[in-house]
């Protein structure tokens, strides 16, 4: 649980890809990215390119590796410790508390993808413990909603409004919060970690290119995004997710024994999941992994999990692992209705 220690993602939909090594165009197998000036014209392009399919890939993958290239840059300007150590320590501690206190004058605002499972286990956390919050959904392909902020990762804890101070990375975010909240414990009790790989995660719901650009539907529900710029996330994407899925998650899980080169994604996936509910084990008896209310550990797993709600993976994976139950008892936890 330790800060600013987010090490095992290519998260599932955003264009960053934050802590994945760097994939080459070799490794993807995309044609040579095309010039400034094909790009500009990208967006005249995407209305006529939205129902091809071979074609739409190849532009999409090309496209993609250039602004993925981008984002690698833009990520590794400046470190979420170096950007957290650059804030107002006395207010952010301020800040901390009374969030702790949940206070009904607290201005606090989390920005971040709805499928970035790094920010489902924040936004988990705020939920749970009834923190007053407003949700503020950024728009992946230029990120607008950041510009405030030197550091481009996400999810971001902005406290107090425009002249505020930041918190980043979710480690350190739930690390702060949990300590002003005096749940330290849980911090270093290892009974309290769990280890449950994002990787496995984003395999699944980018194992097609079908599955990886229903990953992309989330943006349908946001007015705020223009029809434009979801399309060509919707074009660009998937067949960058889908590619980076199958050309460098997987040969790394193979690599380090997370996976065979004969497994089956989903059944390994689904058997990650029916552990999780096993180990514990979660019953009616001990309906979470804290016991009587949840730990770290339930918001953590299901803040993951939150990322792919609403894809065909999730309801798999409701249907075919021993997980709903748990499910079920955790939304009404953090107040969400079941779907």
């Amino acid at each position: 649980m330790g800060c600013c220690n987010n090490k095992e993602l290519y998260i599932v939909c955003s264009w960053d890809w934050d802590e994945g090594p760097y994939v080459s165009l070799a490794d993807l197998g995309t044609a040579p990215a095309p010039r400034a000036e094909a790009m500009a014209a990208a967006p005249r392009r995407l209305g006529r390119l939205a129902m091809g399919s071979l074609a739409t890939a190849a532009v999409g993958g090309a496209g993609g590796y250039v602004m993925y290239k981008q984002r690698l840059k833009d990520n590794k300007a400046v470190t979420a410790e170096d950007f957290n150590a650059a804030q107002d320590q006395a207010t952010i501690s301020n800040a901390l508390r009374a969030a702790a206190r949940r206070e009904s004058t607290l201005r606090l605002e989390m920005y971040r993808y709805t499928t970035c499972p790094y920010c489902g286990k924040v936004k988990a956390f705020l939920d749970y413990f009834r923190i007053p919050h407003e949700a503020v959904e950024v728009e992946p392909m230029f990120k607008s909603q950041l510009k405030a902020s030197e550091y481009k990762k996400l999810p971001q804890l902005r406290f107090g409004g425009d002249d505020g101070v930041w918190l980043v990375d979710s480690d350190c975010i739930v690390d702060a919060m949990s300590r002003a909240m005096g749940l330290e414990s849980q911090l270093s009790d290892p009974e309290s970690i769990v280890v449950f790989g994002i990787k496995h995660v984003t395999l699944n719901i980018n194992r097609s290119l079908a599955s990886a650009w229903q990953g992309y539907s989330y943006i349908d529900a946001f007015d705020t995004i223009p029809l434009v710029n979801k399309l060509f996330l919707k074009v660009v994407g998937a067949p960058v997710m889908y590619m980076v899925a199958t050309k460098k998650t997987f040969p790394t899980l193979v690599k380090s024994g997370d996976l065979k080169e004969s497994d089956d994604w989903r059944s390994v996936f689904h058997a990650q999941v029916n552990r999780f509910v096993d180990e514990v084990p979660l019953s009616k008896r001990r309906p979470f992994h804290g016991g009587q209310k949840p730990d770290l550990a339930d918001l953590d797993v299901y803040g993951v999990l939150q990322s792919i709600r609403g894809h065909e993976v999730y309801r798999d994976m409701l249907e075919n692992t021993k997980i709903s139950d748990w499910m079920g008892r955790m939304d009404a936890a953090t107040g969400r209705t079941s779907e």
